[in-house]
């Protein structure tokens, strides 16, 4: 009997490692990731407690080594869930390898992937809340209008330069800023190429979502708490639920997804932030 196997990409540390931590008794792990350290600690921790892992070292923001690793991983069984959390923030990247990485690493993944992904098969992409920024601000409709229109050109040669030109040219954002809004449009853009896909995951009875979450204490959150406490705190009085969330809370949350009582949950986008998204921009009862 073959194996059934779930490939979580960034699947070494933080949310990645939280859902396969959920995922564990369910199925074979195939974690990814660009570090081999990592990835040697999660596989020992993880089959401290049975679980099936292998590992396969791989950068998703190369799509050739995405399409060598899907092929090779389809060898070892059905692919049953991809679940693609890699990803890198502006807390410590620049513009261009955000963008590089946040935006292609879903693209290579989708498409390596999806042709193979078994009957029944779920791929979820995480995503953000800082995906949602222009959403909540109804004088930035007119650059959801012009970034839409980018994102539609996603198999274009020159899709990155055009997200370039948005940055310097339309925005006109000074350098310093452009990383934040780099990340903000390249974690829209995983919400625009989950509803892009839904229609071609169906036709193989193959669903597609993703996730955003808001601010959970993986290690690199902690990090951030305690090199600027002052915007933690700024950041902790804007969530109505008054805490940072769990890794486990994802982890749930995805093993749930991923499961036969989602089957009818496809082409959307599940927003998890302890309410702070929408909080600030909708008129509360008291």
């Amino acid at each position: 009997m073959r194996k059934q196997l779930t490939v979580i990409t960034g699947g070494s540390s933080g949310l990645g490692l939280a859902c396969a931590s959920c995922m564990a008794h369910e199925t074979t792990l195939v974690l990814c990731a660009r570090g081999p350290e990592k990835l040697a600690e999660a596989k020992k921790n993880l089959e401290a407690y049975g679980a099936d892992v292998i590992l396969y070292p791989l950068d998703a923001s190369d799509r050739d080594a995405v399409q060598d690793a899907a092929a090779e991983i389809a060898k070892l069984g059905d692919i049953v869930h991809v679940i693609h959390t890699a990803g890198v923030s502006p807390a410590n990247t620049g513009r261009d390898d955000i963008l590089r990485i946040n935006l292609m690493g879903p693209i290579h993944v989708v498409e390596a992937f999806y042709p193979i992904l078994a009957e029944g098969g779920t791929c979820i992409l995480f995503g953000s809340t800082a995906g949602y920024a222009l959403e909540c601000d109804e004088s930035k409709a007119p650059l959801r209008t012009i970034l839409n229109e980018i994102y539609e050109g996603w198999r274009e040669p020159d899709f990155l330069d055009r997200f370039r030109s948005f940055l310097c040219d339309t925005v006109k954002l000074p350098e310093a800023h452009q990383a934040g809004m780099a990340y903000s449009i390249s974690k829209r853009f995983v919400k625009y190429f989950v509803y892009a896909n839904v229609q071609r995951f169906a036709s193989r009875n193959c669903r597609i979502l993703s996730v955003s979450p808001g601010s959970y204490l993986t290690p690199m959150h902690q990090a951030l708490i305690e090199n600027s406490p002052a915007s933690a705190e700024r950041a902790m009085s804007g969530i109505p639920l008054k805490r940072w969330g769990h890794p486990y809370e994802i982890g749930k949350l995805v093993q749930f997804l991923c499961s036969k009582g989602a089957g009818y949950i496809t082409g959307v986008d599940i927003l998890a932030d302890g309410g702070c998204s929408y909080a600030g921009s909708v008129t509360q009862i008291d």
